[in-house]
């Protein structure tokens, strides 16, 4: 496997960048993006960015879906997400028989994130999440410090970063044992404390055997045209080579295979549509009957997350790292972060008027964050 250059950029625009050569246990810390330009490995960046950025899902697929890459998995997130879904951009992480492991960022978020290196003069070959490549092992979840928070990867799926006092909520809700690299923050248990390595080095044997790269789809096509003019020529030069006849059959087969997948998205759609109401069988005009029946929702789930996508636009500084949803008890739990307390603030109150909601100490430093539990009124 060819080297690359392991670059960790802060989340904050004028922020750091934690860098690594692949292979080495040496890191460094600069203050530009373009500090970086003339490093030898500047056209062969794999870019770290946080797993808190990002949402991870596991998903059955259908016994007819054939490519787990193609599968819309917006669709099948959507109930347990907030906001629009279709600014997600998909990756696949594992595969097992119908069982897949995805992750999914805003697209237009990953695209600032590459124009900000390309402006640098950095060529970014591969994207994945960060705390996503620690190692895990018999069914402990991992942690390591981080800079002033922590990195953890679950055992069961998924990955994010954390800051120390949100981390014993977070940990008493997976019930996982924990294998700590250095000490862990107040409140946390380890089973297994091993010595702290830098989570660039810590990441690099996983990275060695895995093939995830977020640089696919349209962000493939991105990279491609960043790639220089030497590129280009090259694909023009084979492009010229093809006839007119060699080209009907590639269109002829790619409609088709539109056409299919056109067909396996729209059985999925009415699949998920009587799954969630099983008492109608409308198979037609799904989006409309679906938005009327949502309509009769009183406090079920989708009525929530209508309550609070309506608060969080009023307060669009505040994300929401964690969503958890009881169906059982019809309650939801949720982690809030904001740079801007008053901004947090001001959406804890809102969410009162709509939930009653028990509320966890918001941190005293940026970013600042809450834990809120609580069922709708």
């Amino acid at each position: 496997m060819k080297q690359v250059l392991f670059v960790r950029p802060d989340t904050h625009e004028d922020g750091k960048l934690w860098w690594c050569e692949s292979g080495s246990q040496q890191t460094g810390v600069l203050n530009s993006y373009e500090a970086l330009s003339t490093h030898a490995l500047a056209s062969r960046i794999c870019l770290l960015l946080p797993a808190s950025e990002m949402i991870f899902r596991q998903f059955t697929l259908a016994k007819k879906t054939l490519s787990a890459q193609a599968t819309p998995f917006s669709w099948m997130a959507e109930e347990t997400l907030i906001g629009d879904v279709d600014t997600l951009h998909w990756t696949l992480l594992s595969k097992k028989g119908r069982e897949v492991e995805a992750v999914a960022i805003d697209g237009p978020r990953l695209q600032q994130w590459l124009t900000r290196f390309d402006a640098a003069g950095l060529t970014v070959i591969q994207v994945v999440p960060d705390a996503w490549l620690l190692p895990v092992s018999d069914g402990c979840s991992t942690l390591v410090r981080f800079e002033e928070s922590y990195w953890l990867r679950f055992a069961h799926s998924g990955a994010c970063e954390v800051e120390a006092p949100i981390l014993p909520l977070l940990m008493a809700k997976t019930a996982e044992p924990v294998r700590c690299y250095g000490d862990a923050p107040e409140g946390v248990a380890c089973s297994e404390t091993l010595a702290w390595q830098h989570p660039l080095v810590l990441i690099q044997p996983q990275w060695k055997s895995s093939r995830v790269n977020m640089l696919h789809g349209e962000f493939a096509l991105r990279a491609a045209q960043r790639g220089g003019q030497k590129r280009v020529k090259a694909a023009m030069a084979a492009m010229a080579l093809l006839s007119i006849g060699l080209l009907i059959g590639p269109r002829a087969a790619a409609a088709w295979m539109l056409v299919q997948e056109e067909n396996t998205v729209q059985q999925e759609i009415v699949q998920v549509y009587q799954h969630y109401f099983p008492s109608l069988r409308q198979l037609t005009n799904i989006k409309y009957h679906f938005g009327q029946n949502l309509k009769k929702q009183k406090k079920g789930i989708f009525q929530q997350l209508d309550d609070l996508e309506q608060i969080k636009r009023t307060q669009p500084g505040v994300g929401i790292t964690l969503l958890e949803y009881d169906s059982a008890k019809n309650s939801v739990t949720l982690s809030v972060e904001s740079q801007d307390q008053q901004q947090l603030q001001n959406f804890v109150q809102q969410a009162n008027g709509k939930f009653a909601f028990t509320l966890q100490p918001i941190s005293t430093a940026a970013p600042y964050t809450a834990m809120m539990t609580g069922t709708s009124k």
